[in-house]
């Protein structure tokens, strides 16, 4: 038996067919007044309906991009590029002074180069070969989280080649066999990171939609990325060879230093100043050593993982005066060399490892031109979710 509905009480079944009824009339009401509204009216109407679509369509896709474009990079810490040598790497940081202009190291000048996509760190020590840097780089790179390390940059033979009888010289064949042991201790601290292709390699994409690599583990690709993605195992390896060596230039410079040194018998004098002699580097003797900075390269294992940047091989190549433009004493850059080996590092990475170079890795953070500033929640949201350092 049905229940009687009491007095005053609407039914809800009844409440529901009115509500649906007023509404099924009024849209021949809205209809009649869209109607008789003027033509220009109906036009500006509808312009500005498809431009609010088109408006809230671009803020979701801008959204989502950008969530997708800082999500991965936000998932783990700023990369590092490390880079290891002796005085060649450490003056790659000085800005110095000479008759009149502003030398600047390759160093300082990747630094800039790199600023705001990855740190780049700098372990130089003068006067060190190959023997006294091994255990020095073995805490150098357990110093360094394994997971931020993209690339590690070698860069020493200068001081290993001395001459004979001084106190830096060592063997060839041990100083092969540093090298070697380096090059084992980076490449067995490996890490996967799933890289987007640069938009040079792909010149549909736009700029802002590039997407920097991921130095953690990155969320399977939909199909019309597939293509674009890749895997790789990192750190890469920069080994540079010792760079060529402007004899005359050098034994200049030595005489003139130890002309100094007798002029001043009561001044320090260096702990191997009786090992001394009036050219301390030979061109032939660090041609030798750069050969057998070749053949370690050729030899590691895995081999692709590793970048020979041959500074030798370019310098000697050079025509006579600008080779000798690139040094001050011989053996160190003037600012000419500096900026040579900055070049020269730069134009290896863009050409053998393309995801390295400075416009691929993009920022760690979203530029200030791109934020909403009616609603930056949506975007920096990121920060919030992933973990920073």
């Amino acid at each position: 038996m049905a229940s009687e509905q009491p007095a005053g009480v609407e039914d809800p079944a009844q409440a529901h067919d009115a509500a649906t009824f007023n509404q099924s009339e009024e849209r021949p009401v809205s209809a009649l007044a869209s109607q008789q509204r003027l033509p220009w009216q109906l036009r500006w109407q509808r312009t500005f309906n498809a431009l609010g679509g088109v408006v809230s369509r671009a803020h979701g896709g801008i959204t989502e991009q950008f969530r997708a474009l800082f999500a991965r990079r936000m998932a783990a810490a700023t990369p590092v590029l490390l880079f290891l040598g002796d005085s060649l790497t450490r003056r790659g940081l000085d800005i110095n002074e000479y008759a009149g202009y502003t030398s600047v190291g390759w160093g300082l000048r990747l630094v800039h180069a790199y600023n705001g996509a990855a740190d780049c760190i700098f372990r130089g020590l003068s006067g060190y070969n190959t023997r006294w840097a091994l255990p020095v780089v073995r805490h150098h790179l357990s110093d360094v989280a394994q997971e931020r390390l993209l690339l590690v940059g070698i860069w020493f033979g200068a001081n290993d080649a001395a001459a004979p009888g001084t106190a830096q010289c060592i063997p060839l064949d041990e100083y092969a066999s540093n090298l070697y042991e380096m090059l084992r201790l980076i490449l067995e601290r490996s890490h996967d990171a799933s890289l987007t292709l640069t938009s040079e390699r792909h010149p549909r994409r736009q700029q802002h939609g590039r997407t920097p690599p991921s130095l953690a583990a990155a969320p399977a690709p939909d199909a019309s990325e597939a293509n674009e993605i890749e895997s790789v195992r990192y750190p890469r390896v920069l080994l540079m060879t010792p760079p060529w060596v402007d004899e005359e230039a050098r034994r200049r410079h030595i005489q003139s230093s130890l002309a100094a040194e007798r002029a001043a018998p009561d001044a320090h004098q260096p702990s191997d100043s009786g090992q001394r002699t009036e050219s301390d580097r030979m061109c032939a003797r660090t041609r030798q050593y750069a050969a057998a900075c070749r053949r370690v390269a050729a030899q590691i294992r895995p081999r692709d993982r590793v970048l020979l940047l041959d500074l030798f091989t370019q310098i000697e190549q050079l025509p006579p005066a600008e080779r000798s433009g690139l040094f001050i004493d011989g053996l160190h850059l003037s600012d000419r060399g500096q900026r040579f080996v900055y070049d020269a590092i730069l134009e290896l990475i863009a050409r053998e490892a393309p995801e390295l170079s400075p416009s691929s890795l993009g920022q760690f953070a979203i530029p200030w031109c791109d934020i909403n500033p009616v609603r930056p929640q949506e975007q920096l949201a990121v920060y919030d979710q992933q973990r920073w350092w």
